[in-house]
């Protein structure tokens, strides 16, 4: 299975990687200066942190930038977005705040703090704390560094928990035993990271994984929780190997006492295969998990997962259908998303009458409006919509074929309705 290997984790020596801030972007490293420099007039020290120092180090690009300071985090990101032309959103329960960019991205801001939970799987309750206290609560020995700010020291790395040393074995880390069981989604994590990047999760950190799935941790989460981490693992491009490994070590058993249809994985590596968006995919995959009104998902997410389940119904219906007409009858009521799948999914027949209802029948309209019904003397009323349809299907099935066509089986139909 891609990246769920054990490996021994005894510490060695650091294989090379470096210890102050890689070449990187120009742009980016001005950016972060700058926040060194405010962090400084405002009399506290900044650090990039978690994510976007491991990418860093490992030479990847990191659109997005985790910024955490040891004091004042509200007036910091205030005079952030206030500098660059953004806007600042402070979450003041966990001590975090989000710039939003000009150009759409963002600085996620944070106090530097300690996390205490009261129970498994719970939101945890933080309070303010130093730097390396604050690296010793997070999930894995790769996002426990920090990247110093401050203008004296800038480019210095923080990295308590060895970090660099796992990088470069390219090994997974939990930093404490009851990781996963205090917040469960980093068992998704783990595997999205050890999938990513081609690494082994370390062997201690794979029995205490396995042992959390066991216990059903998991499922402890709430749905918003255990969906968003789904979400993230469809915006993956390794998305198919990564599901195919939560389904082997029953992540998504467990999250949902669920049995993975054996249509899945197969579903999955041919929407893979197509180069269907991430929604699609999270589409495909709610479609298959037992769906509750507790799901917190929109309604139109909800219209499309329905749909693909309903659809054996027509399948059979829908490849003996020969004329265009009758195909736009059969998919019609079906959500554009829905179909966009299925055309990924089905057998060729069926998927090219899908194809050309995507591309032309749902796009094909009358060139007679409500307007000419009116100047034929047709009275407003459900009338409109039956003879509006009857010139669609014929449009489609090529039975008529200009204004002039439709005008007059218009008034054949008319003229048969006085009889």
């Amino acid at each position: 299975m891609p990246g769920i290997r054990g490996r021994p984790g005894s510490p060695r020596p650091d294989f090379g990687l470096p210890k102050g801030l890689p070449a990187s972007d120009a742009g980016q490293r001005q950016l972060l200066e700058r926040l060194g420099r405010v962090a400084t007039k405002l009399g506290t020290r900044a650090f990039l942190v978690g994510g976007p120092v491991r990418d860093l180090l490992l030479g990847r690009a990191s659109p997005d930038l985790d910024v955490a300071v040891e004091a004042s985090s509200r007036e910091f990101g205030k005079v952030v977005a206030l500098e660059l032309g953004g806007r600042f959103l402070f979450h003041s329960r966990f001590l975090t705040g989000t710039v939003t960019l000009p150009d759409s991205s963002h600085i996620d801001i944070t106090r530097t703090r300690t996390e205490s939970y009261t129970r498994p799987a719970v939101l945890p309750r933080v309070r303010p704390a130093h730097i390396r206290q604050d690296l010793f609560r997070r999930d894995f020995t790769m996002n426990a560094m920090a990247l110093e700010l401050a203008p004296r020291s800038f480019g210095r790395i923080i990295d308590p928990c060895n970090g660099q040393i796992d990088l470069s074995r390219r090994i997974v880390r939990v930093l404490h035993d009851r990781s996963f069981v205090d917040d469960p989604t980093r068992i998704f994590r783990c595997v999205r990271f050890a999938v990513r990047f081609g690494f082994e999760i370390e062997e201690r950190t794979l029995r205490l994984m396995r042992e959390a799935v066991a216990l059903r941790y998991a499922s402890l989460l709430t749905p918003e929780r255990a969906l968003w981490e789904l979400r993230l693992t469809c915006a993956e491009p390794l998305v198919l190997q990564m599901v195919e490994a939560l389904v082997k070590e029953n992540v998504l058993q467990s999250t949902w006492e669920w049995t993975p249809p054996e249509s899945l994985l197969p579903g999955l590596a041919r929407l893979v295969q197509s180069r269907a968006a991430p929604d699609l995919i999270f589409l495909f995959l709610l479609s298959t998990l037992p769906v509750t009104d507790r799901f917190p998902v929109r309604r139109e997410e909800r219209d499309a997962a329905d749909a693909l389940n309903a659809f054996g119904a027509t399948r059979a219906r829908l490849a003996r259908a020969c004329k265009p007409g009758a195909v736009y009858r059969l998919l019609h009521p079906i959500p554009e998303p829905a179909l966009k799948i299925l055309a990924a999914l089905e057998p060729v027949r069926v998927s090219r009458h899908i194809k050309d209802q995507l591309r032309v029948f749902s796009h094909t309209r009358p060139e007679l409006t409500g307007r000419d019904l009116r100047a034929l003397g047709v009275e407003p009323g459900p009338r409109y919509r039956a003879i509006l349809e009857r010139l669609l299907y014929a449009r489609l099935d090529g039975r008529v074929r200009s204004r002039e066509d439709e005008l007059r089986l218009c008034r054949r139909m008319l003229g048969a309705g006085k009889r």
